[in-house]
């Protein structure tokens, strides 16, 4: 019998083919709906905010949970509650729907607490005073108690600082901008770390009173009840809050940004311009002030002596469009106190000399329209007693004292010493404030890793004069 034969087009091996081929395509489809829904829940779900910040809050309780356990505990109550305290702000902004923030205060949370297990807590801090002039107090962010400030004080975010009348402080951050605080002022230290960038965007929150950003390399800001100012490196602002709440922003070197409270657009203001915010965050258009005058006498350092008709002349150049002038003498370069404090339409002022010791002065220019602008950078001149016409030749060079450089925070660190009352001190040729005890002192910044030798210089006025040298060890 003849074989029958295969239908043509069929091939039963080519369809038991296609059918694996299939299955394997079937798999390899169900893989990828499968990664696509773990990706999917894992960025929706995992990945979103609220996640995030509960996340980080769940690891910095652990974190606070493993240091209150530790044996070392109450070594380092202070870091323990700086952690508390930011965790409680974490779960507070979680509440809030804040989620950004609240990972944010929940990273530093465990910042802290990791940090003490590791044993380094209080190692770093937010700010700490470099000048305290007159009542200046403090408050713990942990306590209500308010304490006496000294030089060298440490601040964490959440602490107080508050001035009495006639009393000023200046505050320096970890990246080295220095906050010169006015008479009268409440504020709080509002320093956050930045998750994404590993950093801490120092800032302030000033309730009341004024404040004198000045920045190094890096910017930093001021929060008042209507708006936030980001003051941008290099740069110098002024920013006040009266007693409704209203804010107002002067820029006397570089440039600032003005954010309203509630959100909106920046508004950038150039040296000598103001700009006003209310409390509910309105923002002025941006008003042109006058610069300040440039100074003539007296010279820089210049020595006047004591005598029954000694008289310092004050004179600077006249200012386009002024219609005044305000002329400051005081003896603390903060200006905390004055001793002159004079408005004039004339170019130039005369006052008697009376006492002995350091002076510094300066002169702000006033608008037709009666505001006044940023004042000049001050100069200083010494009043000594009276017998003698200064210092004669043959005197000793003058005496040099100096501390150990401290550091700072980062790359900067503290060069301090004594020197006699008038005698002009340079830090590797740089000049620094003597006060009238002969104190000074000056921020110094270091680029080089390793060692750094510091030059001090003190010269008296008959040129004769005193060189020290430090080493300072700068870490990576």
């Amino acid at each position: 019998m003849a074989k029958k034969k295969k239908p043509a087009g069929v091939d039963i091996d080519w369809y038991l083919v296609s059918i694996d081929r299939l299955k394997k395509i079937g798999i390899v489809i169900l893989l990828i709906l499968l990664g696509a829904g773990g990706w999917w829940y894992f960025t929706n779900q995992k990945r979103n905010p609220r996640s995030m910040a509960e996340s980080a809050i769940a690891e910095a309780r652990q974190a606070l949970n493993t240091l209150a356990a530790s044996k070392d505990f109450p070594s380092h109550r202070g870091d323990f509650d700086r952690a508390q305290h930011k965790l409680d702000e974490a779960g507070t902004l979680l509440a809030g729907g804040k989620y950004t923030e609240a990972e944010s205060a929940a990273v530093e949370s465990q910042t802290f607490s990791r940090a003490a297990l590791s044993g380094k807590g209080g190692a770093e801090n937010d700010a700490q005073f470099l000048t305290v002039e007159g009542d200046v107090q403090y408050q713990k962010s942990s306590t209500s108690d308010w304490t006496a400030a000294e030089t060298r004080t440490p601040l964490f975010n959440g602490d107080w600082v508050k001035t009495g009348s006639g009393a000023s402080a200046e505050l320096i951050f970890s990246n080295g901008s220095l906050y010169t605080i006015g008479s009268n002022a409440l504020l709080e230290i509002y320093s956050q770390f930045n998750a994404s960038t590993s950093r801490k965007n120092n800032s302030v929150q000033m309730q009341i009173g004024s404040v004198e950003v000045a920045t190094t390399d890096n910017a930093s800001s001021v929060r008042t009840p209507g708006s936030q100012i980001t003051v941008d490196s290099e740069s110098t602002t002024q920013v006040g809050v009266n007693a409704q709440k209203a804010t107002a922003v002067v820029s006397e070197k570089g440039s600032a940004s003005v954010v309203p409270s509630d959100g909106g657009a920046a508004v950038k203001i150039a040296v000598g311009e103001k700009l006003t915010a209310t409390p509910e965050g309105s923002l002025s258009p941006v008003k042109k002030l006058l610069m300040p005058a440039a100074l003539l006498t007296p010279a820089d350092n210049q020595v006047f002596l004591v005598t029954s008709d000694s008289r310092v002349e004050f004179s600077w150049e006249a200012t386009a469009g002024a219609s005044g002038y305000v002329l400051e003498v005081s003896h603390s370069r903060l200006f905390t106190s004055l001793e002159i404090n004079s408005r004039r339409q004339k170019t130039t002022a005369s006052a008697r000399v009376t006492a002995e010791g350091a002076f510094y002065w300066r002169v702000a220019s006033t608008g037709p329209d009666g505001e006044t602008g940023p004042f000049s950078a001050f100069r200083r001149f010494r009043v000594n007693g009276g017998g003698h016409e200064g210092i004669a030749p043959s005197s000793p060079a003058p005496a040099l004292q100096l501390k150990r450089p401290y550091p700072i925070g980062g790359p900067f660190y503290m060069i301090e010493g004594t020197t006699d009352p008038g005698a002009t001190v340079l830090i590797n040729d740089e000049e620094a404030d003597v006060d009238a005890s002969g104190r000074f002192k000056k921020l110094v910044s270091f680029n080089k890793i390793g060692r750094n030798l510091v030059s001090v210089k003190a010269i008296n006025s008959a040129g004769k004069q005193t060189t020290l040298s430090e080493t300072v060890l700068v870490e990576e």
